[in-house]
């Protein structure tokens, strides 16, 4: 047994609220949907926040897989009326905007954070508006239709670093 996936309520608190024991079933996969499966799902599935704990008697094998949509494609909730986007808990993401300084929290030092809470309608505050402007303007500059280049968006990024810094 492997404590491994928490049950995160809804993603915004900075710990996990219970971690669950995953037990491994011979011949299954054990599967994490992401944070796009969630915003598709109208949080039907939820992205865990997980962790692995190795263990030292058992082998664990792990081969990460990771499906993602077009670089220009725009996230939002599936609901039972397409024409209706009310229903949605979440705004529009473009999966352009959102990878990008995703990947510049994590491999550059900006120090740039983004979660799907920042697409939450519920979310006004000034960290989440400021990602959903900056999301607009990257996708004004037709970023979203590039190729993927960090260094491209570095002035962008370091704008969200910066005024993540004085909130």
């Amino acid at each position: 047994q492997v404590p491994a996936v928490d049950n995160h309520d809804d993603h915004t608190t900075a710990m996990p609220t219970q971690w669950k024991t995953v037990t491994p079933v011979p011949g299954a996969l054990t599967i994490n949907t992401g944070d796009m499966a969630q915003i598709w799902s109208n949080n039907a599935y939820r992205a865990p926040l997980h962790r692995v704990l190795t263990s030292d008697t058992q082998p664990r094998y792990s081969a990460p897989f990771f499906y993602n949509p077009p670089y220009h494609a725009t996230l939002q909730p599936m609901t039972h009326d397409a024409k209706d986007s009310s229903q949605g808990l979440y705004h529009p993401v473009l999966w352009a905007y959102f990878r990008a300084v995703r990947f510049a929290g994590d491999w550059t030092d900006l120090g740039v954070e983004i979660q799907i809470q920042h697409f939450l309608k519920q979310n006004t505050n000034a960290d989440a508006m400021l990602h959903r402007k900056l999301q607009t303007e990257f996708q004004a500059r037709r970023w979203d239709r590039q190729t993927f280049d960090v260094q491209q968006y570095a002035m962008l990024l370091k704008s969200v670093d910066h005024r993540e810094s004085k909130l």
